[in-house]
């Protein structure tokens, strides 16, 4: 069942993608959110420049790598 807190970071990730869209990229945003619900890191498509790495979710997963316990990562959630 999707939450008010989850339609909160979802709506969050539209506004990202927003962003994103006017910066020339496509649309996409992604918001990492930890267990406690406190938003840890959040991103927006970056591929335009060239590097179709530069998914969001490939910078949370990397900044959640870099930043976080894998205890942490197990509980946190990824909205996109």
């Amino acid at each position: 069942m999707i939450t008010d807190t989850d339609l909160k970071h979802l709506a969050r990730c539209v506004e990202l993608a927003r962003m994103a869209l006017e910066k020339g990229d496509e649309p996409f945003g992604s918001v990492l959110v930890s267990a406690e619900g406190k938003v840890l890191f959040e991103d927006h498509n970056h591929v335009a420049g060239g590097d179709h790495t530069q998914h969001p979710e490939f910078e949370l997963a990397r900044w959640a790598a870099n930043n976080m316990t894998p205890e942490a990562r197990a509980q946190a959630t990824v909205y996109t």
